[in-house]
């Protein structure tokens, strides 16, 4: 069997070093779409232009106008008593929330009362609008209990009853959205690739004509997949090396896990995905054909139904059960575990599991559906 498949592995892998652009496709291609969707996707939110509508004119509102300027949240673009001109800022999309000031707030404020501040949000961006809501109420929050010790110092009491909590956040202790985004590119990254470099090879041999030379060969067609795979795994541990490293240097996503875990999930995660590009090549005489097909049945089910994005448990009922034959989603699960809590296998043996079993079936619906074609 080795024999047959020796010659095989040899020349697949000279065909790919003479062919520039399956190296262009496994070594740089997935560098750059990793700088270009981490840099992209992002769920933090700096900068929220606001607009305030003053009709007090009071120091305490110029003291929380001032406060929402030096947060490094929100950017006061205009401050107006006018408030019709609060609304065409928020329809020209000038700023995304518009603060209005009553008369008496400072007055109310002086007086210990409870002061009122209405906050009008554009709404057309959800995901923006709840977010900068959550950080103005932060920094409302902020200014009130400042108020209440203030105003406790000045009476002489030394601390106000409450409760004080003390918030430590484990693995991501910076909140960064690229710790979470990137390992998950990552994984969405090797999968389409992966596809990618093997749903053209036998398709490719059809092509050229050389596929009678094969059909004519002892290989059996098991054996011919395991000889095209061969290479392009050796490629795409190289590809994988390449990514994470770019992950480390680039976005400074914090390593610590194992690298034999690391190693052993992304060598069973590239079988798995060169398999599906092996199956849907035996599928299609045509590149281009092939190159559609693992893009459909790699990219959106990769982003959509893998967790990188939406949360599985937030998906309907259907979209979940297709999730389980997704293979990134267990991927992803291994490295975000990986890179961020330190786990190793021992944690993640259920999602090895599913990897396993999904490569070993795919690999024989390849040899399955190769020996039909064959024959």
């Amino acid at each position: 069997m080795t024999s047959r498949i020796v010659p095989l592995m040899r020349k697949e892998a000279l065909h790919i070093l003479r062919d520039p652009r399956s190296l262009y496709l496994a070594l740089i291609f997935p560098v750059l779409l990793l700088v270009v969707l981490g840099l992209s996707i992002t769920f933090d939110i700096r900068h929220v232009e606001i607009g305030v509508v003053d009709h007090d004119g009071s120091q305490a509102g110029r003291d929380l106008i001032g406060r929402l300027q030096a947060s490094e949240y929100f950017d006061v673009k205009e401050v107006t008593r006018d408030d019709g001109e609060g609304e065409r800022l928020i329809r020209r999309d000038k700023v995304k929330i518009v603060i209005v000031l009553p008369k008496g707030f400072g007055r109310s404020l002086a007086k210990g009362e409870t002061a009122r501040v209405q906050v009008l949000v554009d709404g057309s961006n959800n995901n923006t609008a709840q977010v900068a809501l959550g950080y103005l109420g932060g920094l409302f929050q902020s200014v009130s209990t400042r108020i209440l010790l203030d105003r406790a110092s000045a009476q002489g009491l030394s601390a106000v009853p409450g409760i004080e909590p003390r918030i430590r956040v484990w693995y991501n202790p910076e909140l960064r959205s690229t710790n979470f985004i990137v390992p998950g590119v990552i994984a969405v990254i090797m999968m389409i690739v992966s596809t990618m470099l093997t749903s053209l090879t036998i398709a490719r041999e059809w092509e050229m004509g050389t596929m009678e030379q094969l059909i004519a060969s002892p290989a059996r067609a098991i054996e011919i997949v395991l000889g095209k795979a061969a290479p392009y795994f050796v490629l795409g541990l190289l590809q994988m090396a390449l990514v994470v490293v770019s992950a480390e240097i680039i976005f400074r996503v914090p390593f610590k896990g194992s690298l034999l875990t690391l190693l052993l999930s992304s060598a069973l995660f590239l079988l798995c995905g060169l398999g599906v590009g092996l199956f849907i090549s035996t599928i299609s005489r045509s590149q281009q054909l092939s190159f559609m097909l693992g893009i459909i049945l790699t990219m959106m089910p990769s982003f959509i139904l893998s967790g990188f994005i939406f949360p599985i448990a937030s998906l309907p009922t259907a979209a979940r059960i297709v999730s389980y034959v997704v293979p990134a989603r267990y991927f992803l699960t291994i490295i975000r575990g990986c890179f961020l809590k330190g786990n190793g296998l021992a944690v993640h043996g259920t999602e090895f599991l599913a990897l396993a079993v999904f490569t070993v079936v795919v690999f024989l619906a390849t040899a399955r559906r190769l020996k039909l074609r064959l024959e």
